[in-house]
């Protein structure tokens, strides 16, 4: 199991940063051996789109060298330094303790100059192993190879057109075996905005924190809140790790660097245009958002959707400044092993792990990250022991699981489960086992040591039929989560649970027959709230509150219904299908074609949808911050039981009523 450190509490070091605290040695030391005031002093400088280091620069007077690993290079106070990769300029400026791609390249005003955005787009795609939290390294290899090229590399050009022309340099590039990354897939072009908005967070203002791992670097959100993109939780479960428990986090020196994302979780490539990041295993790590202000402020940890296999924690909505931080919350965002990498158990896998068990090794992760959360969340202004888990879907059923095991006892205080569902129910063992067993013969693997060797690529095409979700193991579930309801050993705590009017089966159907026995058995309050709000413009077409319905209100960001539509939850109940979208805009595509404007304009949002963003978030935080989701002055919640069943129906009001299964009896 994970090692942690529970109850050391790491120093915080609540330092705000400008460019000149980013570099390591004092600008100021001399140059030359007799030290002389009459001598020209050697300042240091640092080449910013995270650090990038293996720059060629040279000055008028500073010789040729090389940035180094942390991106500094040294100038003379007033000259022009130049800069270039290898035989490629880059661009010249005088010499100051921060460049940038803006600041070298003449006559641009805006990191969007045509010049500036392409020559961003070059630096993070040449990147030497894709992990941008560590710097841009940009290796002898890629120097070279870039050498070759630069007479063919144009910055002066339309983005689309540039970022096609590197295509045969990284093609050449991947031959060399230059690149480095965890994710066999070969590299691409890194796309416009996501450059544009790595740019940003690097060069926003800065926040440093102390983490019992080290010190990390996050960045101003907005202008009251922080945040720290890609913190490793746990190390990364390649190679002979993967299928095993998480294992602690290495500790790193320096200062890690917090402004991009990681990778999501290995999964099916094609859900990754849903999230921020790459995809990889390397998938351990999650996001903190917190209020400048922050001290001893209530923690919610978010765990997203998708069932056990696909989606991710990084995802603009879950990561939203404007959502619960701005009320008075340190919020986390998750991510964690999915499908045939969180979930698969095996004989042999049970016969190696020391407990005659195997599998939820992605819930081990989410304990893990709740274990990082206890040592190190009073860092960033967090309360450790005022921990509410919620999740959605998928993550409503971990909360759940969570809830019934003995590993998670003490890591949390509060649980919130959305459209979660105990349906079907926790596997065996066995009936877990065989599942990998099959994926052992897809793979046509002769034994575990082949099947870690295998690329993750394989491994979700083999598991691609494959279902895996929890199993009672011995160890993170000793027995099913309803035994360990009836049995009194759940982790007992405030709880509350949500459905939507038109919600899938599942979380219906838990709603319907396992919250009434569930709730007379926990001793802490249990509330219920049903969602059937809807934008104005799918109201008037008849839909109901769809799967996943609340999230565009809850993260205050109502472009994430664009993403529910695209995944099929948007669903006529006139055909029981999708709901038919048009060419709204004219534009020649439609909504149910994929066109994102189309679809948001279909939603038809206004003003009354604002009122309940406000009271989704004042609910939601109220219960994270007392147990109590109550609304003084406004809304008394219920307290659900098994026998009435009060819950609160949350539309453009919010009102009281009885019998929330009755909603579903047809």
């Amino acid at each position: 199991m994970y090692l942690n450190n529970r109850g050391v509490r790491p120093r915080s070091v609540f330092l705000t940063v400008s460019f000149s605290a980013l570099l390591l040695p004092l600008s100021g030391c001399f140059n030359g051996s007799s030290g002389s005031d009459d001598e020209p002093r050697s300042l240091t400088g640092v080449f910013v789109d995270s650090a990038v280091a293996g720059l060629d620069y040279h000055g008028e007077r500073t010789a040729a060298s090389i940035t180094d690993a942390q991106g500094q290079f040294t100038y003379l106070q007033g000259e022009t330094i130049s800069f270039a990769i290898g035989d490629l300029a880059l661009g010249s400026a005088v010499g100051a303790e921060m460049l940038t791609p803006l600041s070298i390249t003449e006559g641009a005003s805006a990191p969007t100059d045509q010049s500036v955005v392409n020559k961003l787009i070059l630096l993070q795609t040449l990147d030497a192993d894709g992990n941008l939290n560590n710097g841009i390294q940009i290796s002898d290899a890629i120097r070279g190879e870039v050498s070759l090229e630069a007479a063919t590399i144009e910055f002066d050009q339309p983005a689309s057109d540039f970022r096609t022309s590197l295509e045969p340099l990284l093609a050449r590039l991947e031959e060399a075996g230059a690149f480095s990354d965890t994710d066999p897939r070969p590299r691409t072009v890194v796309a416009v905005d996501e450059a544009l908005e790595h740019f940003a967070r690097s060069t926003a203002e800065r926040h440093v924190v102390d983490t019992t791992s080290g010190q990390l670097r996050g960045f101003e959100a907005d202008a009251n809140t922080w945040q720290f993109l890609g913190i490793p939780y746990a190390k990364p479960p390649l190679g002979d790790l993967r299928w095993r428990a998480p294992q602690p986090v290495e500790s790193w020196e320096g200062i890690r660097e917090a402004v991009a994302w990681s990778d999501q979780a290995a999964q099916n490539p094609g859900l990754e245009r849903f999230g921020e990041g790459g995809m990889s295993e390397d998938s351990l790590y999650l996001n903190v958002t917190a209020p400048k202000d922050a001290s001893e402020l209530p923690v919610m940890v978010w765990f997203h959707g998708g069932g056990f296999t696909s989606l991710t924690g990084n995802t603009k909505p879950f990561n939203n400044p404007e959502a619960v931080a701005s009320k008075g919350v340190v919020q986390v965002a998750v991510n964690q092993r999915l499908g045939p990498f969180g979930y698969i158990a095996h004989p042999q896998l049970s016969a190696e792990s020391g407990y005659n068990g195997s599998g939820n090794y992605g819930q081990m992760d989410l304990i893990a990250a709740l274990e990082w959360v206890q040592d190190n969340i009073e860092a960033f202004g967090g309360d450790p022991n005022n921990v509410t888990i919620f999740g959605e879907s998928g993550g409503g059923r971990k909360v759940l699981s969570l809830m019934a095991s003995p590993e998670a006892a003490g890591l949390f205080h509060r649980a919130i489960s959305q459209s979660g569902t105990l349906y079907p129910d926790t596997r065996s063992l066995a009936a877990a086992e065989a599942i990998g067993s099959e994926l052992q013969t897809r793979l046509g693997a002769a034994s575990l040591e082949e099947m870690r060797s295998k690329s993750w690529l394989e491994v979700v095409s083999a598991a691609a039929t494959l279902v895996p979700y929890t199993n009672v193991d011995n160890h993170y579930l000793p027995h099913t989560e309803r035994v360990s309801f009836e049995s009194g050993v759940q982790n007992d705590v405030p709880f509350m649970f949500v459905i939507n009017t038109n919600d899938t089966i599942d979380p219906i159907n838990t709603v319907i027959d396992v919250f009434p026995w569930m709730a007379p058995l926990n001793t802490s309050p249990v509330f219920a709230t049903l969602f059937s709000h809807q934008p104005r413009g799918w109201r008037e077409q008849g839909v109901e509150a769809y799967h996943g319905a609340e999230l565009a209100y809850m993260f205050n960001m109502r472009e994430s219904v664009i993403t529910h539509y695209q995944l099929g939850l948007v669903i006529d109940p006139a055909t029981g299908e999708s709901l038919v979208i048009g060419d709204l805009n004219g534009n020649g595509v439609t909504g149910s074609q994929g066109d994102a404007a189309d679809i948001y304009a279909s939603a038809g949002f206004d003003a009354t949808d604002d009122e309940v963003i406000e009271r989704m978030l004042t609910i939601w935080t109220n219960f994270a911050k007392t147990g109590d989701p109550s609304i003084p002055g406004e809304l008394d919640y219920p307290l659900y039981d098994g026998q009435t069943q009060r819950y609160v129906e949350l539309s453009d009001q919010a009102e009281v009523k009885l019998r929330i299964a009755d909603v579903f009896a047809e």
